[in-house]
């Protein structure tokens, strides 16, 4: 079976040619996605932008929510056993959502270690985001050793909350007339967001 070959930063394979991105090439990505973000936000309407508000306020809660209930069972023990493994493909999962979060809110923008082998939001001190702030795949993935220390009742309220936030993330990207809110900020990745 032909599995493909690395060719200059592009990988071939039977099907075509992949760009292979490296650490600049995700810096720019970033960047971009970033000024986009804030383009958007800056031509909102000012009778969208407390509807916007409104819906950050209540993603920020929902996360801390769903943040303080893992907590609750040690988690952050177990990630740290663990390494973070789950943390190793988290480059694409901040969506614009996110960053509008930030922009609402006014908050400094923390800066990915692209190249750091790991998530680029993934420091050797921890996660760069704050909780109330993480990406929805950040916060609402639990690997099975989380998630067989949670009783029943907390799995339940976990993914009900869960469903929430998803309609939440919803409403915010149909507040905006085009698509500016839909995907990763590293806006040529793969993500897929709720």
């Amino acid at each position: 079976m032909w599995a493909g070959y690395r060719l200059d930063g592009f990988f071939v394979t039977q099907k075509g040619v992949e760009f292979l991105a490296g650490k600049e090439d995700f810096d720019a990505l970033w960047r971009t996605g970033v000024c986009d973000v804030v383009h958007a936000y800056r031509v909102l309407p000012v009778q969208v932008l407390e509807p916007i508000k409104e819906r950050a306020a209540l993603l920020r809660e929902l996360k801390l929510a769903m943040q303080a209930l893992v907590a609750g069972i040690g988690a952050a023990t177990h990630c740290a056993e663990c390494g973070g493994e789950c943390c190793v493909a988290g480059k694409y999962h901040f969506a614009k959502i996110d960053l509008l979060v930030y922009l609402v809110e006014q908050k400094p923008l923390f800066a990915p270690l692209f190249g750091n082998g790991l998530c680029p939001y993934l420091a050797p001190a921890g996660c760069l985001i704050e909780p109330a702030y993480r990406p929805f795949n950040c916060i609402t993935f639990n690997c099975e050793r989380i998630e067989d220390l949670l009783s029943e009742e907390d799995l339940a309220g976990f993914y009900r909350m869960e469903r929430e936030l998803r309609r939440v993330y919803g409403e915010i990207r149909s507040l905006f007339t085009d698509d500016s809110m839909h995907g990763a900020v590293l806006a040529d990745s793969p993500a897929k967001h709720p």
